[in-house]
């Protein structure tokens, strides 16, 4: 088993190696999996994302993980905190869970639980945001049950499908995380 930087109930985080890229490129070229996300639009390539990757971990204003299964100690997708604002206080969230067996589990709500807890009690973090396509019914149900609050609608933000879809800003405040 690998070093549990966050460690949840079903889930830990860990820090993205070199071994995964391949996994995510794979994840990346599977228009299934990316159906209703902002990428997918182009094919995901070794170098390219490995170039993305180096420059990433070290950039201080962006941490990304891996999302790992703790029963079968599997990745099954990443996410981060980005576009980290150290005077605002922010940061947008990020999930992409690629793995299909994972799907409708509960993964996104343990994983936005667990990143939470880091943005707000080890970064100091005052808001958490995120975009999300309007039409992806169960992110936005899973951003909920973890907390985010709906901000308002970005109308025909994203063009995916051979259509526009709607996207919508939702958040949480360091006060209603500690109230929740």
């Amino acid at each position: 088993m690998n070093a549990q930087f966050i460690p949840g109930k079903d889930l830990y985080l860990r820090g993205i190696e070199k071994k995964d890229l391949e996994k995510i490129v794979n994840w990346i070229n599977d228009p299934e999996v990316t159906h209703y996300l902002f990428m997918g639009d182009r094919p995901a390539h070794l170098e390219l994302l490995q170039e993305q990757w180096e420059k990433e971990i070290r950039n201080p204003n962006e941490v990304s993980f891996a999302i790992v299964e703790k029963k079968a100690d599997k990745m099954i997708g990443w996410c981060g905190l980005y576009t980290i604002n150290w005077i605002s206080r922010a940061a947008e969230y990020r999930i992409f869970i690629g793995d299909k067996k994972y799907w409708n589990k509960g993964v996104g709500t343990e994983t936005a639980g667990l990143l939470l807890r880091y943005g707000f009690e080890k970064l100091n973090l005052n808001k958490v945001y995120l975009g999300v396509n309007a039409a992806h019914k169960g992110a936005v149900t899973s951003y909920e049950k973890a907390g985010f609050v709906k901000e308002g609608v970005l109308r025909e933000e994203i063009f995916r499908n051979n259509r526009y879809y709607d996207a919508i800003r939702m958040s949480v405040l360091r006060k209603e995380y500690r109230a929740k």
